[in-house]
């Protein structure tokens, strides 16, 4: 029989996903769920790509920080600009995790004013030809196959999947299709403010200052589960406390009924990172209840496609 996760270490972990995918599809099996409710979310930074030493997105607006100072001197002032130009990576650390929302909202607005297609242009140039500074590959590239094969896999058994991210929804969309094989709507993630643009002939969309409420991380990922599919997942995946109400959510909606919640710990410092820093209210609530940790070091075969 083809195995349908051939980067995932035989173990407890995989025959979980499997005897699960199989109890929800198997229409005589008391635990069968119908295809309209099998709705399968994936929270993306730490859990689908690498989210070390920093997030791809912050990389992102990093460089764009700097190109701002660059032409424009006098923003120097400000310390987000001071920082990118210095490298100062501690500073931009020292927003995580208690002001979280100041670090979305700035990484959002240093695009603001761009029409959307800039944007979505700079996005994909960025993702393709940056590099990481640790494994000296295309940012796209530091994604997990071991967790593409999962989306792939409950795809492939009538679940409709998505992205569920507190990184910004239009720079994953850049590239869902070609790393994931996810369509675009299917991304669901933090946005910025756009506006209508009609300029002459053009028509197009404009990226103006402020998030959109609420972000996709913590208490609002469940709230954009429901503006955007409407449907609570019976398989929720995420790395961290930002996951933690999406977990809540899929385990209290299932009302007794089957549920699988994966939590994903860095704990392989060697072929990645090794951390639990953010993740540590969603591991001790994963030890008290039946959410599945998967251990990166343990139950993945390779962790990157390089």
């Amino acid at each position: 029989m083809q195995d349908s996760l051939p980067s995932w270490n035989d173990g407890q972990n995989k025959q979980a996903i499997v005897n699960f995918v199989q109890a929800v599809t198997d229409e005589s099996s008391p635990s069968y769920i119908a295809p309209p409710d099998r709705v399968a979310t994936f929270d993306n930074d730490g859990n689908l790509w690498n989210e070390k030493p920093t997030y791809i997105q912050l990389f992102f607006a990093l460089q764009r920080l700097r190109d701002l100072a660059k032409a424009d001197p006098s923003l120097l002032d400000k310390p987000a600009y001071k920082a990118a130009a210095e490298g100062d990576m501690a500073y931009f650390a020292s927003l995580y995790p208690d002001n979280k929302e100041a670090l979305i909202e700035m990484m959002f607005d240093t695009h603001a004013g761009m029409p959307q297609r800039e944007f979505q242009a700079l996005a994909f140039d960025f993702l393709t030809n940056e590099k990481h500074p640790r494994f000296n590959v295309p940012f796209k590239q530091c994604y997990y196959p071991p967790m593409v094969e999962l989306m792939h896999y409950v795809r492939d058994n009538d679940f409709k999947v998505y992205i569920v991210s507190g990184g910004g929804m239009s720079f994953i969309r850049t590239v869902s299709e070609e790393i994931y094989d996810i369509p675009r709507e299917n991304v669901i993630g933090s946005n910025i403010i756009f506006e209508s643009v009609r300029d002459g002939g053009d028509f197009y969309l404009q990226r103006k200052l402020g998030v959109v409420e609420p972000i996709d991380d913590g208490p609002g990922k469940p709230v954009n589960i429901e503006l955007h599919i409407g449907r609570a997942p019976i398989l929720a995946s995420g790395n961290s406390n930002g996951d933690h109400e999406m977990f809540e959510y899929t385990e209290a909606q299932a009302k007794g009924g089957r549920f699988l919640n994966l939590l994903l710990r860095h704990d392989d410092g060697e072929r990645e990172y090794e951390y639990d820093e953010g993740a540590e209210k969603a591991q001790k609530t994963a030890g008290e209840r039946s959410w599945n940790v998967i251990s990166m070091k343990n139950d993945f075969k390779k962790v990157f496609p390089f």
